[in-house]
C-alpha cells in the first residue's frame, strides 16, 4: 500500500464511481480554491499493483511565517465503514504529509451524524455514524470547537430536501406567502457573472465570504454549467396594478371602519381604523412606488441565490433578500421557484448551512425557518476535524494566534 500524486483524470473517474462525491472533491473546485490563495494536487491510496482504495483532491496553504497546512474539503473519498482501511489510511497519512512538511491536515466529512427534529422542539436523533467520528477521532483526529453559527469552512448543519418525496405539503400559511408574492409582480430570472454584485448587495448581511470568493465561485463552476445565479425581481406593471386593487379594497374597508366609529366609538373599532388609515397610505405609497419604476424603467432585485449543481444534488450556497418588501415574502417566492425549478433533474437540494441557534429571538431564526418551512431535514454532519502532523510547530501557530487568523473569516466587503 502507498500514498501517491494522481492525475486529475484518475481522480474524476474515481471520484464519479464513489458515494461520498461533492462539489468540493471536483477539479473544478480545486481551481476555484487556487484562486483564494491555496495549491491543490489530488492523492490517492493504492495497492501495489495502483488500484485506488482512497483518493482526494488535498489544498495546501501557508500559515504563519514558515509554516504548512493541507485541507481536503468535504473529507477524502474513502468507505469510512471499513475502520482498517481507515486506520491504514492515517497513518500513510501521517507519514506522507511528514515528509512534505505540513504541519496539521483539516477534512469536514460529509457524512451525516445525527437529524434535527424541527417538529420536536429540535430534538437531536443520532445515528450509527457516530461511530465513524470515534473511529477517527481514535486516530488522532481532534474536534475543532465551532466559535459561532457559520464560523466553520463548511456548515456543519444544512437542510437537505428529497425532491422524490416532496408533494407541495407545506403548511396553508406558507403557501399562502407564496400566493401573495406570486400576485404581486415578483418573478425569476437567471443572471449571469454580471449580476453576481447584486446578488451580494442582497445577501451580504449573512454571506460567509466576500464578493471576490463568490465572483470566483460562479466562474469556475459555471464553465460547465454547474452553476446557476437567480434573482427575484419586481415587475411594476403586475405590481401597479394589484397595488391598486389594494387601494381600492382598503378605501371600502376604510369607509365601512368610519361609520361603524361613528355609530360605537369604542377602542377596538379605532384601533382597527388606525391600521387601516396605516394600510392605506401604504398601499399609496406603492402606486407611487410601482408607477415610478415603470416610468424610469428600473429595475429591482430584492432576493436571490447562487447554485451549484452536482449529479444528483443541487447546492444553495448563497441565498438571501432584501427586508424592505418583506410583505411581499421575495424568499419564500425564490424558495418555491427553486424547487419548480429543479424537481425533474435533480433528487436532493441542499439549503446549505443553517445556524444551531433555534431561538424565536436569535438572528437567524428566520433564516433556520425559511429553510425548514420547505419540510426538508436538518442534517448534522461530522464537523471540522484536524490530524495534527507535528504537535509541537502546531502549538506555535496555535500560540501566535495564526490559526484564528486563518480561520476566522474575515469579508471584504
Amino acid at each position: 500500500m502507498k500514498m501517491i500524486e494522481i492525475s486529475k483524470e484518475k481522480f474524476e473517474d474515481f471520484r464519479n464511481k464513489n458515494k461520498y462525491d461533492n462539489f468540493c472533491q471536483t477539479s473544478n473546485y480545486g481551481s476555484f480554491m487556487k484562486k483564494q490563495g491555496y495549491e491543490y494536487n489530488y492523492i490517492a491510496y493504492t495497492t501495489n499493483d495502483y488500484e485506488i482504495l482512497a483518493a482526494g483532491l488535498v489544498l495546501t496553504k501557508k500559515i504563519g511565517r514558515s509554516y504548512y497546512y493541507a485541507y481536503c474539503p468535504k473529507g477524502f473519498l474513502i468507505d469510512y465503514n471499513d475502520e482498517e482501511l481507515v486506520k491504514k489510511f492515517t497513518k500513510n497519512l501521517i507519514r506522507y504529509y511528514k515528509k512534505k512538511k505540513i504541519i496539521f491536515l483539516k477534512i469536514n466529512p460529509e457524512i451525516p451524524i445525527a437529524t434535527i427534529d424541527s417538529n420536536n422542539k429540535y430534538e437531536r436523533i443520532p445515528n450509527e455514524n457516530d461511530r465513524i467520528l470515534e473511529n477517527l477521532k481514535g486516530l488522532g483526529f481532534k474536534k475543532r470547537k465551532e466559535i459561532n453559527p457559520f464560523d466553520l469552512l463548511e456548515p456543519k448543519l444544512t437542510t437537505i430536501l428529497n425532491l422524490n418525496e416532496f408533494n407541495n405539503d407545506i403548511d396553508d400559511n406558507i403557501k399562502n406567502k407564496i400566493d401573495v408574492s406570486k400576485n404581486n409582480g415578483l418573478e425569476l430570472i437567471e443572471g449571469d457573472s454580471t449580476k453576481i454584485e447584486t446578488l451580494y448587495n442582497i445577501v451580504k448581511e449573512f454571506a460567509s465570504y466576500s464578493l471576490d470568493y463568490y465572483k470566483d465561485l460562479y466562474d469556475e463552476f459555471k464553465k460547465d454549467e454547474k452553476a446557476d445565479l437567480l434573482l427575484v425581481k419586481v415587475n411594476y406593471e403586475t405590481y401597479l396594478i394589484n397595488a391598486k386593487k389594494r387601494v381600492e379594497q382598503e378605501e371600502e374597508n376604510n369607509e365601512l371602519l368610519n361609520k361603524r366609529f361613528k355609530n360605537n366609538s369604542d377602542d377596538e373599532i379605532f384601533v382597527e381604523k388606525m391600521k387601516s388609515d396605516r394600510n392605506l397610505e401604504k398601499y399609496k405609497q406603492d402606486i407611487v412606488y410601482a408607477t415610478n419604476g415603470i416610468k424610469n424603467k428600473n429595475e429591482s432585485y430584492i432576493a436571490g441565490a447562487l447554485i451549484i449543481k452536482h449529479n444528483n444534488k443541487i447546492t444553495v450556497v448563497l441565498s438571501g433578500k432584501t427586508n424592505e418588501y418583506d410583505y411581499l415574502y421575495p424568499d419564500y417566492y425564490l424558495y418555491n421557484k427553486i424547487i419548480d425549478k429543479y424537481k425533474e433533474d435533480y433528487e436532493y437540494i441542499d439549503f446549505y448551512g443553517i445556524a444551531n441557534d433555534f431561538k424565536e429571538e436569535s438572528k437567524y431564526y428566520e433564516i433556520n425557518k425559511l429553510k425548514t418551512d420547505f419540510n426538508s431535514n436538518i442534517t448534522e454532519f461530522i464537523g471540522e476535524l484536524d490530524l495534527i502532523i507535528s504537535e509541537w510547530k502546531f502549538k506555535i501557530v496555535e500560540k501566535n494566534n495564526s490559526l484564528s487568523n486563518e480561520f476566522t473569516k474575515k469579508k471584504e466587503i
